[in-house]
């Protein structure tokens, strides 16, 4: 309690949200098609620039399979890459 009478409450600090994130590159055309967050989120840097063909991300530029490429840890969605 304060000197004031009300009752402070403490918050518990809040953990930072935690995203482990895998770029996908095409070999071929040199694109960065997108990245994959937290191994099961595949998320295309631009609309269409991956397509999934029987469960294997392609880029949407060339068709070619993509590869995975730089890799790292981020805490929100504008750190990755």
């Amino acid at each position: 309690m304060t000197s004031s009478g009300m009752l402070v409450e403490h918050e518990a600090p809040r953990q930072r949200v935690r995203i482990a994130w895998l770029e996908l590159s095409c070999l071929p055309c040199g694109e960065v098609a997108g990245y994959i967050e937290d191994d099961r989120i595949v998320r295309p840097v631009y609309p269409g620039g991956i397509v999934l063909e029987r469960g294997k991300p392609r880029c949407g530029r060339c068709n070619a399979l993509l590869f995975g490429g730089q890799r790292g840890v981020a805490i929100s969605r504008s750190d990755i890459g």
